[in-house]
C-alpha cells in the first residue's frame, strides 16, 4: 500500500502543473489519467491526500475548506482473533510494543489514539483505573473503565517512572513519544506497521493487520453480549450503522443470552 506521501507525489507529478483555483478539476484530470485501474478504496484514499494538499494551500491564504465528495467502497471488514490466537500475537511483539496492542486488543482505540496518550485525568488515570480516550476522528472524548489486562500491563510502568500525572503513556524503543501523524493535514504512516508485521510472521497469524485490533476489540465485545449502544460510545463511533456491521460475527454468544429469559 502506498504511503500518503508517495499518493501525494504521484499527484503533483501529473497535476502540478495546474491552478490551485481549478482544484475539481484538476482532480477530475488526475482521476481520470490514473486512477482508472484502481479499486474505489485506493482512490478514495488519493482523493483525502490531494483534498488534505489543496486545503493546506487554501488555509494559508484564508479560503473556505475544499471538499470532494468521498468514493464509496465496500468498508465492512471485520476480521478478529480466538483468544489464543491473541495471547500469542500479542507474545509475539517486541517488549516496548506489547503494552500499546493489550491497550488496541482490550480497548479498541484507534491507532494513534492509543499512541498519543498521557498519563492523569485527561488520559490513563491509574488512581480511578480510568482511561479517557479521545477520537479525534469523530470529536468524542470517551472515559471507560480501566480493563484488568490493561492495569496489569500499565501498572507497572506507570511505577517505575514515579507514578506521573502527565507524559505520554507509550514510548517508542528510544524512549521517545510517538509523532503524531495526526497533526499534519496529510498523515504521515502507521509508526506500528513494521513491527506487527513481524509478529504476525513469528505468530503465523495471516490477513490481520494493526487496525484490525480495532475489529477484534468490536467483535469480542459483542460476543461478550455488550449491546452495540454501548460499543459505539466506547469506541468513539459517530452512528450505530457503523457499529452494526459486528452485530453477526458469531452466534455461539446468543445462546447466554436467550438463556436469560425467563
Amino acid at each position: 500500500m502506498l504511503s500518503a506521501r508517495r499518493r501525494g507525489k504521484n499527484g503533483n507529478k501529473r497535476v502540478g502543473e495546474m491552478s490551485l483555483r481549478e482544484p475539481k478539476q484538476a482532480w477530475e484530470r488526475f482521476r481520470r489519467a490514473y486512477l482508472s485501474g484502481h479499486a474505489p478504496a485506493g482512490q478514495d484514499r488519493y482523493r483525502a491526500v490531494f483534498q488534505a494538499a489543496v486545503n493546506i494551500y487554501r488555509e494559508l491564504h484564508d479560503l473556505p475548506p475544499f471538499r470532494i465528495k468521498a468514493i464509496p467502497f465496500d468498508n465492512e471488514r471485520v476480521r478478529f482473533l480466538t483468544k489464543d490466537d491473541r495471547d500469542r500475537l500479542i507474545a509475539a511483539y517486541a517488549s516496548h510494543i506489547q503494552p500499546v496492542i493489550i491497550m488496541l486488543a482490550f480497548h479498541g482505540p484507534r491507532i494513534q489514539t492509543a499512541l498519543q496518550l498521557p498519563w492523569g485525568v485527561k488520559g490513563v488515570d491509574m488512581e480511578r483505573e480510568a482511561i479517557l480516550l479521545n477520537h479525534t476522528k469523530n470529536a468524542m472524548i470517551q472515559s471507560v473503565p480501566m480493563h484488568p489486562r490493561v492495569k496489569e500491563v500499565l501498572l507497572p510502568i506507570w511505577e517505575k517512572r514515579g507514578k506521573p500525572m502527565n507524559g505520554h503513556v507509550f514510548l517508542n524503543r528510544f524512549g521517545e513519544p510517538y509523532k503524531d501523524t495526526r497533526l499534519g493535514t496529510i498523515p504521515g504512516s502507521n509508526p506500528l506497521k513494521t513491527q506487527h508485521k513481524t509478529a504476525c510472521k513469528r505468530a503465523a497469524i495471516d490477513d490481520f493487520t494493526v487496525h484490525d485490533w480495532r475489529h477484534h476489540w468490536a467483535s469480542h465485545c459483542v460476543m461478550a453480549s455488550i449491546d452495540l449502544i454501548t460499543i459505539m460510545h466506547m469506541g468513539g463511533w459517530k452512528s450505530l450503522k457503523t457499529v452494526q456491521r459486528y452485530a453477526s460475527v458469531g452466534t455461539g454468544h446468543m445462546r447466554e443470552s436467550i438463556n436469560r429469559l425467563n
